[in-house]
């Protein structure tokens, strides 16, 4: 098999069960009866099977390293430096929704079933604890890894600059589509964040910036719901 078929074949095997699945069991069922434990359990497995899977494909099937995924030349500093930049980023984009389209595209949705669902879950400190520490480091950790397994393989179909910019802005209209119960207003936040990251991993290879920002706004946010429900 060749090098290209291989890749076609991994960027299959991480798209369609990992995203497909998710974006059409979105649009086409409720979450409005997910238990706790069902919750917890079903997206730990699939954020853990997907970064094992990733692993698993980069180094059997494509026969890469994991240097991959961070430059042998990036340097801590630069990827702190970067991290902080775009957790600001996450907040300033919030923040222009809250005062612009977030108002021009209002629209009026349930979130009864999730704010169930947290409110469930931080009634427990356990489960305070696991959403906030290993559920949320194995999500957004799937998230980063994916987001760069999908984008070095189309980026190295070609090196032209339209292709590159395809790739960035395709990659980032999945993940944008995994908001598409929460409303445009989400998705439009989800797609500028995410183009952001996929710029400045296309120009510093290194996923250490998009993991340190995601977690760190996650926490920052489910710590506060946390506060907030005491």
């Amino acid at each position: 098999m060749s090098k290209t078929a291989r890749q076609i074949l991994a960027l299959v095997i991480i798209l369609i069960p990992f995203y497909g699945v998710s974006i059409a069991q979105k649009i086409l069922f409720s979450q409005a009866d997910i238990l706790v434990e069902e919750f917890f359990g079903t997206y730990m497995l699939l954020s853990i099977g997907g970064i094992l899977t990733i692993l698993l494909l980069n180094k059997y099937l494509l026969k890469n390293n994991i240097q991959v995924f961070r430059a042998n030349n990036s340097k801590l500093l630069i990827d702190i430096s970067l991290a902080l930049l775009l957790l600001s980023i996450f907040y300033f984009v919030q923040s222009l929704e809250r005062y612009t389209y977030g108002i021009w595209l209002a629209k009026d949705i349930d979130r009864t079933a999730i704010i169930s669902l947290l409110n469930k879950v931080f009634s427990n400190t356990l489960y305070s604890l696991i959403i906030i520490g290993p559920f949320n480091w194995f999500n957004e950790g799937f998230v980063s890894i994916s987001i760069a397994f999908i984008l070095i393989n189309l980026w190295s179909f070609s090196n032209k600059k339209i292709h590159i910019t395809i790739s960035i802005v395709a990659t980032a209209t999945i993940i944008a589509l995994l908001q598409i119960n929460n409303g445009w207003p989400s998705m439009i936040n989800s797609f500028i964040i995410i183009s952001i990251a996929n710029f400045i991993f296309y120009k510093y290879r290194s996923i250490i910036p998009i993991l340190i920002a995601s977690i760190a706004f996650q926490t920052i946010d489910l710590v506060g719901y946390w506060i907030y429900s005491l």
